[in-house]
């Protein structure tokens, strides 16, 4: 594909980063400061219910949900159909950003651009790595993909620096150019950065460089991932009491036969019309007020991915924290 042609297709942005973070902050950052863009969201899940995709502040026509799996194997088929799907409507759309599951690696998604039915339409624009400066050291020890996703990006956005002191966020920022020397580097706040560092990274790359395009990495051997890290979602109806939920989840982030990497779930607490939404990433845990219920059925979903899981003591863990279980039923699943 030529120059011209290229920087014709509709541009696209891979957004990775480990469990936990920011990657749905970022995504909504940018819908809120996209300054008029029409911009598509495709979101990635590992596990089988979709929260994520429910927290993107964007019209339900504008967000693709791909679950129960990661954009890099086991869905990655199912990316390219939805391109495919999309390829006859991008006249409504300027700027497509992918959120990628945290269990991703972004090399087997960028060599999906080189198929000749995407690379016609789309471009990939640039990969966007969101660091969780609070955490990533020790995930970069105990997973292999978040080093993977750090040497892909060509932005890597330091998230949560105001949880660091300036001589560790020196030391770490070190650690992240040696990992990756010719990523560009911003920190942030709650995923707060110029949107246009963003969106525009191949054509920053293109007025530097003098051409368009980019380097596609070459396949490495059969990707797979860490066997030992799965899901379980857990699902009820009715209200859940947060003093027992804050006991619990402090009970689960302290045991040692469990090791909870990410935990992420919409609550329906008594008395607000809101639903809630907390996030954990090790044993960090954090419950917010989101958007009004509207006219969806409040419901109480969550998320584990850890290692060592046990699927029905955190179903049952779970549900026992319902305001009250008289006629709920709950669903426990994992893989």
């Amino acid at each position: 594909m030529g120059s011209a042609e290229r920087l014709s297709a509709t541009p696209v942005t891979l957004v990775t980063g480990f469990l936990g973070a920011g990657k749905t902050t970022l995504v909504n950052h940018i819908l809120a400061e996209a300054a008029g863009r029409r911009v598509g969201v495709i979101e990635n899940e590992f596990g089988d219910l979709g929260i994520d995709s429910e927290l993107i502040a964007a019209p339900s026509n504008t967000v693709f949900a791909l679950n129960e799996g990661c954009v890099c194997c086991s869905v990655q088929s199912d990316l390219v159909a939805v391109f495919e799907g999309l390829a006859g409507q991008r006249q409504f759309f300027d700027h497509i950003v992918i959120e990628a599951s945290g269990l991703a690696d972004p090399g087997p998604v960028m060599q999906a651009f080189e198929r000749s039915q995407l690379g016609s339409a789309f471009r990939l624009d640039g990969v966007v790595t969101v660091v969780d400066a609070q955490h990533v050291e020790q995930d970069i020890e105990d997973v292999q993909v978040c080093a993977e996703q750090i040497t892909y990006a060509d932005l890597l956005v330091l998230n949560k620096a105001d949880k660091l002191s300036e001589s560790r966020i020196r030391a770490l920022e070190a650690r992240l150019e040696r990992l990756n020397p010719i990523a560009h580097r911003l920190r942030s706040i709650h995923a707060r950065v110029p949107v246009e560092k963003i969106l525009q990274i191949g054509v920053r790359e293109f007025e530097e460089a003098g051409q368009a395009g980019r380097a596609f990495p070459r396949a490495h051997g059969a990707h797979r991932h860490d066997d030992s890290i799965t899901s379980v979602a857990v699902q009820a109806d009715g209200d859940i009491d947060l003093d027992s939920l804050d006991r619990w989840l402090g009970f689960l982030v302290r045991r040692e036969d469990m090791d909870l990497l990410r935990m992420k779930g919409l609550l329906a607490v008594p008395g607000q019309a809101r639903r809630f939404v907390f996030h954990g990433v090790r044993d960090v845990v954090d419950v917010i007020p989101g958007p009004p219920w509207g006219v969806e059925l409040r419901a109480n979903r969550a998320v584990f991915i850890g290692r060592g899981l046990d699927d029905e003591q955190l179903r049952r863990g779970f549900l026992a924290c319902l305001e009250s279980s008289g006629g709920l039923q709950g669903q426990g699943r994992s893989r």
